[in-house]
């Protein structure tokens, strides 16, 4: 057995366990197709967060980067919890100056995990982004596996293929689409949305404005880029 073996060996046991004491504990049941699901977004996220350890190509500090010109970034979260199985998609859409033009907040129930959680943070963002009249926008978002298999040509088999076909399908819609990757500390003005979003109990939206510590963060966004003088140079 190689060492790939024994790593999807080892998520396989874990995995198993986790909703063995999850059916044992709380009655909650799972499907053997979204179990295996689970294993195979888990070990394509731990690989390939290895290899771009190994290429150095992303920096863990890397800051927001605004898009080009007349076109919107959407950056999306999402907060999981795996106790009630619930989550809250969270959706910040900015400007090529950094300025916020949108946003929203949107809590989800019988949500599997993880992946699953930050699939159906992406297609909120597609359906805000629709509803807002944007026709140019980038996605982007810290889920390296939901990226993947919207950039990518092989066919999806995983868990997730329904929500990423559903949104590859929305994508038409747009004039330019991109998908981009970015590490958490990029993704964090969004991911303090997600916070507040769990507060919320019904779907929150906003329009050129966010919750105030949502705009703190932000602003110190745009307060580097502007001592870099990097807005307008295209990101």
């Amino acid at each position: 057995m190689n060492m790939n073996e024994k790593k999807l060996c080892a998520i396989s046991l874990w995995a198993f366990w986790y909703k063995r004491n999850k059916l044992v504990n709380e009655g909650l049941k799972f499907e053997l197709h979204d179990l295996v699901g689970f294993i195979q977004s888990y070990y394509q996220d731990l690989s390939c967060v290895k290899a771009r350890d190994l290429t150095g190509g992303i920096s863990r500090n890397e800051l927001w980067r605004p898009p080009m010109a007349g076109v919107i970034k959407l950056n999306f979260d999402a907060s999981f919890a795996s106790k009630s199985n619930s989550s809250v998609s969270a959706v910040l859409a900015r400007d090529s100056e950094g300025l916020i033009m949108g946003a929203c907040t949107y809590p989800m129930v019988d949500i599997a995990d993880a992946f699953v959680a930050e699939a159906r943070a992406c297609e909120k963002a597609i359906y805000f982004a629709l509803d807002m009249g944007f026709r140019k926008v980038v996605l982007e978002g810290d889920s390296l596996t939901v990226i993947k298999k919207l950039v990518s040509n092989s066919t999806d088999r995983s868990v997730l293929c329904f929500i990423s076909q559903h949104i590859l399908s929305l994508a038409g819609a747009f004039e330019k689409i991109t998908y981009n990757f970015i590490p958490r500390e990029a993704n964090r003005a969004v991911h303090e949305l997600a916070m507040v979003g769990r507060k919320q109990k019904a779907p929150c939206f906003w329009v050129e404005e966010a919750p105030a510590k949502v705009v703190e963060v932000v602003e110190l966004d745009r307060h580097e880029w502007a001592r870099r003088g990097c807005f307008g140079s295209g990101f």
